[in-house]
């Protein structure tokens, strides 16, 4: 009986086991994968194979579909070196090289580099590593389509600016140098550019050389007179055999920005005119018809579903580059009927590379969003001389105090964090040995502080868009000077300010408790709790996030970065 209980029960785990199997044929009895994996290969159109992990806009339309990324995505940026001198071996950014889906395109007849709202950024705040973007990787990426054997235009959305003082104007001037040697055609206007005043648009729009640069927008006009030529109202470019028409378009809620409500007299008169967008469009396009453009870009300074309005009220855009969307862009084009809607970020992290195939019945347009990476691009000796003209510039010109000094709100001055050290020796025994106390010396090459190798070679001490983070006594958002603050020696006009580069370089005290002045003259006159009052702040990130923001400290953990610089408040 036994031995027949035995081989039943054999059979009944026997018959278990096979029905597992043909039940569930793909996993193994330790719940391992059998099949092989899927493939990371996205097939763009048939008989051609692109390596990239991520679906194209392109492959999309072909019904074609990417396996998901096998490994995490790892942070693009590394921590701030300012107060955090060291990293866990679990916190170290592992830079991974990205594939570039473009690298693997038919050559096109035609391309694009496509960019939008720089904001400023010229190149990537050099006090952190691992960060995206700037001049240098954008030259990189457009010399690489020169070898591949393309032949390519840039075109810019606008919103090149951040501020409208004489530093931006600079900046600007030399972005400007900078897209004429990158082979740049078009700029479209945003707020940003209007608020740097039309007078000194036209002053900055050439129509010299082989490739002239023009600002572009089919529904701005400067002074009443669109036949000053500057914004030109559409541009069509010749690419290498290809015609290609772009304009630019301000809607309404962009144009509130910056230009108010006015009655109809005023709005006459005024240096800035909006016209009716649909109806700047509706010509535009005429335009286009009549010289026979084969690929037709708007610039969309509007929101993105005002970008979308337009691609479905004129769908004879091949093209739409929409402003307001998502920060980092998007790396596939929406589709709205024909028309490809483009997001290419901000910041200048990311431009957009368009290969145009006119003879191409299925996939006449490719699109890839590429990330301007360390990991991808290199450095351009032309953009690095630019920037070495750029920082001349603002020493020649005397930046630091070309805007003069403000207030502090206090009311107090600052002294410096020797003076603080007098009395409380302990935290400042600490503070010396931060990153914070030699944040100045970052700026200069010289010193070769940790990373230095990413200023190449320049010394950015006259900088006030560095000095407002790197030394004491500066608001670091609008990068003004307080009175008392941080001067740089050779910029001081009194033997008490030349002092100030020697007291206040570094990120010290103040920086965070504010001025010293009517705390030590609370001391001296032995009223200790108000003195202390003055100058208790709240343990919490409001203040640090003023500098290590989401561009210069992408990683900021406030905690963490606490434990680098805690310090003492009493001896």
């Amino acid at each position: 009986m036994r031995g027949s209980s035995l081989v039943a029960i054999g059979i009944i785990l026997l018959v278990g086991a096979l029905a597992l199997v043909f039940l569930f044929p793909d996993q193994a009895p330790d719940g391992a994968t059998n099949r092989e994996p899927e493939s990371n290969v996205v097939t763009d159109s048939p008989g051609e194979k692109n390596s990239s992990p991520v679906a194209s806009a392109e492959s999309s339309e072909s019904k074609s579909h990417a396996a998901a990324d096998p490994e995490p995505q790892e942070s693009t940026n590394a921590k701030s070196t300012a107060g955090h001198d060291e990293t866990s071996d679990q916190q170290k950014f592992v830079p991974r090289k990205e594939e570039l889906k473009f690298v693997s395109w038919p050559v096109p007849k035609a391309g694009l580099v496509i960019t939008g709202e720089q904001l400023g950024y010229f190149e990537p705040c050099g006090c952190t590593a691992n960060q995206l973007g700037g001049m240098n990787r954008r030259a990189s990426l457009t010399d690489k389509l020169r070898e591949l054997g393309w032949t390519a235009r840039g075109i810019d959305l606008g919103s090149m600016s951040r501020r409208s003082v004489r530093q931006s104007q600079i900046k600007f001037e030399i972005t400007l140098q900078a897209l004429r040697e990158m082979k740049y055609v078009a700029i479209g206007l945003g707020p940003e550019e209007l608020r740097l005043d039309p007078g000194y648009l036209i002053s900055q729009h050439t129509t010299d050389g082989d490739l002239p640069i023009a600002f572009v927008s089919s529904n701005l006009t400067f002074f009443g007179t669109p036949d000053l030529g500057t914004p030109l109202p559409w541009k069509v470019v010749d690419i290498n055999g290809v015609k290609v028409g772009m304009t630019s378009v301000m809607s309404d809620s962009r144009r509130r920005e910056v230009i108010p409500d006015r009655s109809p007299e005023d709005a006459a008169n005024a240096d800035i005119q909006w016209l009716d967008p649909v109806e700047s469009l509706k010509k535009a396009l005429e335009h286009f018809e009549g010289e026979g453009v084969q690929f037709k870009v708007l610039l969309s300074q509007s929101s993105v579903d005002e970008s979308r309005d337009f691609a479905r009220q004129f769908p004879a855009f091949d093209i739409v580059v929409t402003s307001k969307g998502f920060g980092d862009g998007e790396q596939e084009a929406e589709m709205i009927g024909t028309t490809r809607l483009l997001q290419v970020g901000e910041k200048g992290k990311h431009a957009g590379v368009v290969g145009l195939y006119p003879d191409h019945p299925d996939q006449p347009v490719r699109f890839e969003l590429v990330t301007l990476s360390g990991e991808n691009f290199g450095e351009s000796e032309t953009m690095i001389r630019l920037m070495q003209t750029y920082q001349d510039q603002l020493k020649d010109e005397r930046m630091v105090t070309a805007d003069g000094p403000v207030s502090h709100p206090t009311g107090a001055q600052f002294v410096g964090a020797a003076k603080c050290g007098e009395c409380h020796t302990k935290a400042f025994e600490v503070f010396e040995k931060t990153a914070h106390a030699d944040a100045f010396k970052s700026l200069d090459p010289h010193y070769q502080r940790e990373g230095f190798e990413r200023l190449n070679g320049i010394i950015r001490t006259h900088d006030p868009e560095c000095l407002a983070c790197h030394v004491t006594g500066w608001e670091p958002k609008e990068y003004l000077r307080f009175r008392s603050g941080f001067i740089n020696e050779d910029m001081a006009e009194t033997d008490e300010d030349k002092l100030l580069q020697s007291l206040l370089a570094g990120n010290q005290c103040e920086n965070c408790h504010g001025p010293g002045s009517q705390h030590i003259e609370q001391i001296e006159a032995d009223n200790i709790e108000a003195a202390r009052s003055l100058m208790k702040v709240p343990l919490s990130e409001s203040g640090c996030v003023k500098c290590h923001d989401g561009e210069n400290s992408p990683d900021f953990n406030f905690e963490e970065y606490w434990e680098a610089i805690k310090h003492p408040g009493l001896d």
